[in-house]
């Protein structure tokens, strides 16, 4: 008995060996999978109004109830005349032309709004539209770099002068806030933040008492719209 369940045994093991060394067998196929990333398809000019925020989406993150659209813009503004030092531009102010040139962007949609007569809150939201996807990180890369040769300026109409915080990288966004100097009660300052999904940089001003993380929030917004499509 001991020596026939030994033969068995030794029957099982040819078995199992034939079994795992299939793939030299005739008859044998192998199959590879091949594993293939998708590359997002870029955005383009047509879709940029629907990536803006609404003003009751906005509302919220400023702490606002009534804040409407004041101004459209398809174009980059032009404000350097208006301030002081010239490298304090891109903290100023969204969408700016010179801070765009040689870029290659290649649209922008820009809207300002304002809860009124009142005017405790202010925010202007721009996407900018790059042909590719490396071009517009490129351009977020490069200000990130600038931002920080800013830390104080002047508004040159209105003699205002303002303070400039330290930037934020945090959570993909950059991010700074600039105080104004002797301002009236309550206080007053301005968030920017700047990110970039796919071939789309956001663009975000917002200003009020305590704008917070405000212009963060709403770019972050905006960004989730862009990595949905």
């Amino acid at each position: 008995m001991r020596q026939w369940a030994a033969t068995l045994a030794v029957a099982g093991v040819g078995i199992l060996a034939a079994g795992c060394g299939g793939s030299n067998q005739a008859g044998t196929t192998s199959t590879t999978t091949t594993v293939t990333s998708l590359i997002p398809r870029p955005v383009v000019e047509r879709e940029l109004d629907t990536l803006l925020l609404t003003p009751a989406q906005i509302n919220p993150l400023m702490g606002a109830t009534e804040l409407s659209v004041v101004r459209k813009h398809d174009a980059m503004s032009d404000d350097a005349a208006t301030m002081k030092p010239p490298e304090c531009l891109a903290i100023d102010g969204s969408a700016q032309a010179q801070v765009y040139a040689n870029s290659g962007f290649t649209a922008v949609r820009d809207q300002a709004l304002n809860d009124g007569n009142g005017f405790t809150h202010y925010a202007e939201q721009a996407v900018v539209l790059f042909p590719t996807a490396k071009q517009a990180k490129v351009f977020f890369i490069a200000s990130g770099l600038r931002w920080p040769a800013c830390h104080q300026y002047t508004h040159t109409q209105s003699g205002t002068q303002w303070t400039v915080g330290p930037m934020s990288d945090d959570n993909g966004a950059l991010s700074v806030i600039s105080t104004q100097q002797q301002a009236k009660a309550g206080g007053w300052a301005c968030g920017r933040a700047l990110a970039v999904k796919n071939n789309v940089i956001v663009d975000v001003n917002t200003c009020g008492a305590n704008p917070a993380n405000s212009a963060v929030d709403i770019a972050n917004q905006i960004v989730a719209k862009v990595a949905t499509r």
